[in-house]
């Protein structure tokens, strides 16, 4: 006789819970970036009018924070991804939406040199320089969104300078998010409701996942006193302000970015 196999009660939660996630998470996206899905909704050509797209661009930042406040709560156990998705859209919204104004602002900037060089001499000396320089930005971005969105009580600024470096290092990590990220845009841009009800969350979940472990390794305080906790939770101690679990390798430029030190 075959058996069928049975899934657990618990199995079945967690399954269901994943997909309620998901489906809340595109659905308050498409809400918290309602003019940007008019405009994609409306446009016949994105593509051909994608400076007007990139004014509407900075939405997508604290969106993407408060999804990123969402899978944190999922993986705590919680069934509100609503709630979790706007409550943290607003307590990360003045951060996140400078970090998305400052990225736009560089696209904007690195389309229009683009535009300019094409068929120029320099264009196939600098446009990989560019495109170099906007990929490492939007790394480091989606980093930062990542960090807020962990701890929404840090310094914009201190996570920001804590970043850089992680999101550099972790090279493989970091461009294999960028990639989910692009991704996920050029799902919505190809199918704009399909895209953004259907293929979004999962492909937000990767790059999610992908960049806490690279903040895993930064261990970087709120404040870095005694007492508090690391960008992921992480107990900080008294004296020399060492994190458990400990990383595997100082990183001494973070006592300049936030005061936080590491173990040797």
């Amino acid at each position: 006789m075959i058996r069928i196999p049975t899934i657990s009660q618990r199995t079945f939660d967690a399954i269901f819970g994943y997909i309620y996630t998901g489906l809340a998470v595109n659905l308050s996206l498409l809400l918290a970036n309602a003019p940007l899905a008019a405009a994609l909704l409306l446009t016949r050509d994105p593509l051909a009018s994608w400076p007007f797209l990139l004014l509407l661009s900075p939405t997508i930042a604290p969106a993407l924070t408060a999804a990123f406040a969402s899978f944190r709560t999922l993986a705590d156990g919680s069934a509100a991804p609503f709630a979790a998705f706007w409550r943290g859209w607003l307590r990360t919204f003045r951060p996140a939406g400078i970090v998305g104004g400052a990225l736009a602002a560089l696209a904007i900037v690195v389309a229009l040199d683009l535009v300019w060089l094409a068929g120029t001499a320099y264009g196939a000396l600098l446009a990989p320089i560019l495109l170099t320089v906007l990929a490492a930005a939007l790394a480091t971005g989606l980093t930062v969104l990542v960090g807020i969105a962990e701890r929404p009580d840090a310094n914009l600024a201190t996570v920001a300078r804590a970043s850089l470096y992680p999101a550099v290092r972790n090279a493989p990590l970091s461009l294999l998010s960028l990639a989910a990220l692009i991704t996920a845009a050029a799902a919505v841009l190809a199918q704009p409701v399909l895209g953004a009800l259907l293929a979004v969350s999962p492909l937000l979940y990767l790059a999610y996942a992908n960049t806490k472990v690279t903040l895993a390794r930064t261990g970087l305080p709120a404040e870095g006193r005694p007492g508090d906790k690391s960008l992921l939770g992480h107990q900080v101690k008294a004296g020399n302000h060492a994190h458990e679990p400990a990383i595997d390798a100082p990183l001494p430029w973070l006592d300049r970015a936030g005061g936080a030190s590491v173990p040797a």
